[in-house]
């Protein structure tokens, strides 16, 4: 046989592969997705910039650097898992104008913004970061805050919670619903506020400025997130 002729045979062959094959069944493909693609979540790591917020007795812990960091690991676990991420900062800056110095001023316009950019970028969650701090030392623990706006939000509480307890070993609190948190109640979409401990607590402090406790409060904000994505059934929350 001349390579002329083989040349036609083989373009032939090539032919019938392309006619005759049949694509995999799309459904199979789930299999091999990340669990959060086509998800996007926004992340606000509290306060910023002249905002300090919460600091600790010896002003060596404060909140803005606890909030970046544990959003910047949360922000890592979730785009791993294929989310796309809305940050309202990922710098020790707020989102208020130069102009505004007055400090009451400038917290009002900052929250505002953070509502405007939030809102503006629709995502289908929000989870933000705060430390707490109280006049007295002895409160301690991680609590989840929601607005009953969404049900998700409620839901989305109970397994963060859930998740932290499991995963810190630290906290017995259980998600609180509120209106009062300005942030939560006027954005348009699910929302929970994460205190991610209290910075007045002489222990919790310590674990605050720890990489690994940030990382691990990191994850399990995560976890919980992946299981209300996976569609787990959440028991009546408190």
């Amino acid at each position: 046989m001349t390579r002329k002729g083989l040349g036609w045979i083989l373009a032939f062959a090539l032919l019938m592969v392309l006619f005759t094959y049949e694509a995999p069944d799309r459904s199979s493909w789930t299999a091999w997705s990340l669990p959060l693609t086509g998800t996007v979540i926004a992340i606000d790591p509290g306060h910023g910039g002249k905002d300090g917020g919460a600091v600790s007795a010896e002003g060596d812990v404060v909140e803005k650097d606890v909030t970046l960091a544990i959003s910047m690991y949360l922000r890592d676990f979730l785009q791993q898992s294929g989310a796309y991420v809305i940050m309202t900062r990922e710098e020790d800056k707020d989102l208020a104008s130069p102009e505004a110095d007055q400090n009451r001023k400038r917290k009002s316009e900052d929250i505002r913004n953070r509502v405007k950019l939030i809102n503006e970028n629709a995502p289908d969650f929000l989870v933000s970061i705060h430390v707490n701090s109280i006049p007295s030392p002895k409160w301690s623990g991680a609590q989840t805050f929601y607005s009953p706006a969404f049900k998700k939000s409620e839901e989305m509480s109970y397994l963060i919670q859930d998740e932290i307890k499991r995963v810190m070993e630290n906290t017995d609190r259980v998600p609180s619903k509120t209106e009062k948190v300005f942030l939560i109640r006027e954005v348009t979409c699910p929302a929970v506020l994460v205190e991610v401990g209290f910075v007045s607590n002489s222990k919790e402090v310590e674990q605050l400025r720890s990489v690994d406790y940030q990382k691990a409060m990191a994850n399990a904000i995560y976890q919980g997130i992946l299981r209300q994505y996976a569609g787990e059934k959440v028991p009546t929350a408190p």
